[in-house]
């Protein structure tokens, strides 16, 4: 059977990431993520065919997996930020994913607990997403289907 979860893990396994410096970057159709060091991670997906079950949009954040992280937003996501500096980005990142095809602003989420779980139903959206590590970065793919619940 195929899941929304198994078109995710092929469009993660069958599109790879481009990492590479922002200012040489030049990709329009990608989602993109800018990292603190200057690099941009894109991801190209190739436009799906109108059908049954069509994903409404994908998305991908990334952070530096070791890079300190915010004080205020570990202390209102508690436990919940994990142990760990890229326990918390796989977090943030997932979360953000999330803002980014929910159309919802970061910094509501933020507010609130992070995500864990995939899917995750807000704002009309359905959105799966995964987290990996990718070299020195955290990153997290989505890709969501309009709900109407």
């Amino acid at each position: 059977m195929d899941t929304r979860a198994d078109r995710l893990a092929a469009a993660v396994r069958d599109h790879p990431l481009v990492v590479e410096e922002r200012a040489g970057h030049r990709c329009a159709s990608g989602a993109h993520s800018y990292l603190a060091d200057g690099r941009v991670v894109c991801w190209v997906l190739p436009s799906s065919a109108p059908g049954h079950d069509a994903a409404s949009g994908h998305a991908v954040d990334a952070e530096l997996a070791l890079q300190p992280v915010p004080t205020t937003v570990r202390a209102r996501w508690g436990e919940n930020a994990g142990a760990e500096p890229e326990d918390f980005w796989h977090r943030w990142c997932a979360t953000e994913v999330l803002a980014k095809l929910a159309d919802v602003p970061m910094v509501l989420l933020a507010r609130e607990a992070p995500v864990t779980t995939s899917p995750v139903r807000r704002a009309g959206a359905e959105v799966h997403w995964l987290v990996r590590r990718v070299d020195d970065i955290v990153v997290a793919h989505g890709m969501s289907w309009a709900t109407t619940t």
